[in-house]
C-alpha cells in the first residue's frame, strides 16, 4: 500500500477549461447594493462596481478571500463591505472608485456589513463577538473610520436599517438568509420589528408566520423581503407606516429574489443570477444587463496535485492494482510497476 501512495503522490493530473477569454455572460451576482450612478456586487468573490443603467463591470477588489454584502455610502463616495484579506471576516471600506481597502474591525469573530447611517460617518454592523452565542449576531454602531464599536441595546440582530432621522431601527433578530430550506414555517423564522432608540420600546410590524426579512427604510415606507405570497416565492412587499398596511411590490413566479439593497433612488435585488433595479418612485423594475470582461483564471487549465484529496478506495480480488477517488476523478494504480491512469477524466461531474 505505501508503493501505491508514494506513485498516487506524484500524479498530477490536468483540469481542463473554457479557451475562451473576455467577456462573458455572467450570472450569479451576488450581495448587490446601488448608490446614485453605480451598483456593486460580487461575482466570483470579488467585487465589482458597474454603471447603474448596465454595462460593462470593472473589478474593485482581488484579493485571495472572498468579499461579500457592500454597502454603498449615502453620497455614493465609499463602499464598505465584509471581506476576508487576512484570514478573518472583517469590515472594510473602499473609496467606490477604487482605492485602498481600510479594515475597521478586528475581532476574532466575523463582522458583517449591515448598513451605513444616514450621516454617512458610521456602519451598522452584525457580529457575535459578545452574543454568547456564535450562531446570533448583535448589533453595533462603528465610525467609518474605525475604533471601538459600540453595542445597541438590543438581545440580537441580524439584518436591519436605520431610520432617515437616525432615531429607529428595523431589523430581524433571527434570519434565515443563508438556510437552504424553503417555504419554512416555525419558530425560526424571521419577523421585522422597530426600535425606538429614544423611547426604548419595540414592535413587531410584520407578525406572521412566514419569512419576513430584509428592512429597507423610504420614508414612510418600510420595504421588505417576504416569502408570504400565494406562490410562497421571496418577494419585495411594502409596509406604511402610518396606516400599518402590507402589500406585494414583486410578484416572481420562478426564481426567489435574494439579499435586495435600497439606495436613494432604487432597490437592487438579484433572481435568477440576474440584477434588477426596482424605481422607488414607481415601483417599477427591469433587470440590469451587466457584462463581466475577465480572464476567468479559476477555470484555466491547470495541474493539481491530488496526493492529499484520496477520498476511497477499492484493491482489485488479484491485488495487482487499487481504484483511487481523488478530486473527482477515479484512478487505476498498480501494486508496483506500470502506468497510473485516470479512467473518468470529467470536469464538473465528481465520480465516487
Amino acid at each position: 500500500m505505501r508503493k501505491l501512495l508514494l506513485f498516487f503522490a506524484l500524479l498530477l493530473f490536468m483540469v481542463t477549461g473554457r479557451e475562451a477569454f473576455g467577456q462573458i455572460d455572467a450570472r450569479l451576482l451576488q450581495y448587490p447594493a446601488v448608490s446614485h450612478t453605480q451598483i456593486v456586487f460580487d461575482y466570483a468573490g470579488d467585487l465589482w462596481v458597474a454603471p447603474k443603467e448596465g454595462g460593462v463591470a470593472n473589478r474593485l477588489t482581488t484579493p485571495p478571500g472572498e468579499e461579500i454584502l457592500p454597502k454603498f455610502s449615502p453620497d455614493g463616495s465609499k463602499i464598505a463591505f465584509s471581506g476576508n484579506y487576512e484570514g478573518n471576516v472583517d469590515v472594510y471600506v473602499i473609496p467606490s472608485k477604487g482605492g485602498m481597502p481600510l479594515r475597521v474591525t478586528y475581532h476574532g469573530y466575523p463582522d458583517r456589513m449591515v448598513d451605513w447611517y444616514p450621516d454617512g460617518k458610521n456602519l451598522l454592523i452584525a457580529s457575535s463577538m459578545e452574543s454568547g452565542r456564535q450562531r446570533f449576531d448583535q448589533f453595533y454602531k462603528l465610525s467609518a473610520e474605525g475604533g471601538m464599536p459600540e453595542k445597541l441595546p438590543l438581545p440580537y440582530g441580524e439584518f436591519g436599517c436605520i431610520s432617515p432621522d437616525g432615531n429607529q431601527i428595523a431589523f430581524t433578530p433571527i434570519s434565515r438568509a443563508y438556510r437552504t430550506w424553503k417555504r419554512y414555517r416555525g419558530g425560526m423564522a424571521a419577523d421585522i420589528w422597530v426600535y425606538d432608540f429614544r423611547k426604548q420600546s419595540d414592535v413587531n410590524i410584520t407578525d406572521n408566520p412566514a419569512n419576513d426579512e430584509f428592512p429597507m427604510w423610504h420614508n414612510n415606507t418600510i420595504y421588505f423581503l417576504s416569502d408570504r405570497g400565494t406562490n410562497e416565492r421571496s418577494n419585495i412587499w411594502a409596509y406604511d407606516i402610518s396606516t400599518k398596511q402590507t402589500r406585494e411590490v414583486t410578484d416572481f413566479k420562478d426564481f426567489d429574489i435574494h439579499f435586495p439593497s435600497m439606495g436613494p433612488d432604487d432597490i437592487v435585488f438579484e433572481a435568477g443570477g440576474k440584477l434588477y433595479l426596482l424605481d422607488l418612485a414607481t415601483e417599477k423594475y427591469h433587470e440590469v444587463k451587466i457584462e463581466v470582461v475577465t480572464d476567468e483564471i479559476t477555470i484555466m487549465l491547470k495541474a493539481v496535485n491530488v496526493e492529499k484529496m484520496i477520498a476511497g478506495f477499492s484493491v482489485a480480488p488479484d491485488g495487482k492494482r487499487a481504484i483511487f477517488e481523488a478530486r473527482g476523478d477515479l484512478f487505476s494504480v498498480p501494486q508496483e510497476h506500470g502506468p497510473v491512469v485516470d479512467l473518468t477524466r470529467t470536469s464538473g461531474v465528481a465520480e465516487r
